[in-house]
């Protein structure tokens, strides 16, 4: 399984999460944060035929 590392949006901590094959992407997922467990979403696009993730929080 191949993971990507993402920041929350809220606490601002580093986690990793399992990422999408690239031929799923662009693609949003809806996570909960691993550290302080507030949602967010997970927008993962494909960067150099890598996949690369990027969470935002809900409201923006």
């Amino acid at each position: 399984m191949h993971t990507v590392p993402v920041i929350c949006p809220s606490c601002f901590e580093e986690f990793e999460v399992p990422a999408p094959f690239v031929t799923e992407t662009p693609c949003d997922v809806d996570y909960d944060c691993e550290v302080c467990c507030r949602p967010m979403r997970i927008a993962f696009e494909e960067e150099d035929d890598e996949v690369v993730g990027m969470a935002y929080g809900l409201n923006d």
